[in-house]
């Protein structure tokens, strides 16, 4: 029993097509028209195999081929169809596409799973919108609240609970809709890497061990703004120069030879008065510091700012760092790995263990239930932009894994 990959590239090919940015990559925010469409018709190929399908309270759509034991835990198999701005095609796309092929494939092959198969799509995955990164999936997990989902808002002060209304949802069922551990037997999900470990080495599939956790913060510093031309040096109190110092520090410290799984970036500046000629008086910057263990996170951190506080008070700026949120590390459940590493051996699938430094849907469902992620190549690691591309060749590899692996878990009790 194999996937047909014919199908998921012309599904998947459909799906890009639901963009606001023709010709300039994906951009499918949550939410939104374009958003809407692709789900609808992932919706609509769901109900014609005979499988249901729903938006639920906040506007994840689930699919669900229901299996013998009509009341049995389900595997849950999910990712993403929102983007970033000007992403790809197959961030996300690829987990929401292969879950359904798998069902079909079970259906076509007339195998009636022991367990209900639930495909998912988590909405506001990406965190574009409502700068919450896994926002649908972490309230099927019980780790957002009603009122969570009133005080996250947008850049236009839009809360994601009016959003999920006027899509036609109602938020207020939230408990209604959440997910137990009891009611999931699993769950996998199927991603691209968007990094280069498997392209760089040939393999076609990484088994998840981790996904790395991370702390952000957010750096307000507060200079002189004055005359770029009659300030002489030893008088400035330049907040950019104190910025790009700082930044340079974030980078030497988590590049260290003491912490190889570490990786910190400023990846946001914001300059003012952002003149030609004035010396920058205000600055704001971002601070991400991931790793796949806590103590890892909390040593770069503690040294990050330890440095930034040095670096203020020689070039006399002030200074404010700003926690703006965190993730720990969640690890992927070790049978579920093992059991991934056996069947992707046994179909002769040439695969390794790794670690995954991007946040996906999985480490919210981790917090509730047995969970495994597969990965297949970023073809030089590209992600997150318009040239994203994994070859088919290896999505067929990929998605065959997860069959197998569906087909092992409806039919197992578990681990051992």
């Amino acid at each position: 029993m194999q996937v047909n990959i014919e199908r998921i590239r012309q599904t998947m090919e459909a799906i890009a097509r639901f963009t606001a940015t023709p010709g300039a990559g994906a951009t499918r925010l949550s939410y939104t028209p374009h958003y809407r469409k692709a789900c609808d018709q992932l919706a609509a190929k769901a109900r014609a195999l005979g499988m249901s399908a729903r938006y639920d309270a906040v506007g994840n759509l689930r699919m669900r081929l229901a299996g013998a034991d009509a009341d049995a835990p389900a595997l849950i198999i999910g990712s993403h169809l929102d983007t970033v701005i000007n992403g790809g095609n197959f961030d996300g796309v690829l987990g929401v596409v292969s879950g359904l092929e798998v069902a079909e494939t079970l259906i076509e092959n007339g195998v009636r799973p022991a367990f209900p198969i639930e495909i998912i799509s988590f909405v506001e995955e990406e965190g574009t919108s409502f700068r919450c990164p896994l926002a649908g999936s972490k309230a099927l997990a019980g780790l957002l609240s009603v009122a969570d989902l009133k005080a996250i808002r947008n850049e236009a002060g839009q809360s994601l609970y009016d959003a999920a209304r006027q899509f036609g949802t109602d938020p207020d069922h939230l408990i209604e809709d959440r997910l137990h551990s009891d009611e999931i037997k699993a769950v996998l999900e199927l991603h691209i890497e968007q990094g280069e470990v498997l392209d760089s080495t040939g393999l076609a599939v990484g088994i998840v061990e981790c996904i790395a956790g991370s702390h952000n913060y957010r750096v307000h510093l507060g200079g002189r703004a004055n005359h770029a031309g009659t300030t002489p040096m030893d008088l400035r109190r330049d907040a950019l120069a104190a910025a790009a110092e700082m930044t340079l520090a974030v980078e030497h410290i988590a590049s260290q030879a003491d912490r190889p799984a570490t990786v910190a970036t400023v990846g946001r500046i914001l300059c003012e008065p952002n003149a030609a000629n004035v010396i920058p008086g205000k600055v704001e910057f971002s601070i991400d510091v991931r790793d796949v263990a806590e103590e890892a996170i909390a040593s770069a951190a503690d040294a990050i700012r330890a440095e930034i506080d040095a670096v203020a008070r020689r070039r006399k700026v002030d200074c404010t760092i700003e926690p703006t949120g965190s993730s720990p590390p969640r690890p992927m459940a070790r049978w579920i790995v093992e059991r991934l590493e056996e069947l992707a051996q046994r179909a002769g699938l040439a695969a390794r263990r790794m670690n995954s430094g991007a946040l996906h849907d999985a480490a919210a469902m981790s917090s509730i239930a047995d969970t495994g992620m597969i990965f297949v190549p970023s073809k030089s690691g590209l992600s997150h932009a318009s040239g994203e591309e994994t070859d088919f060749a290896d999505i067929e590899q990929g998605a065959n894994l997860l069959l197998l692996a569906a087909r092992d878990l409806i039919a197992d009790p578990g681990p051992q």
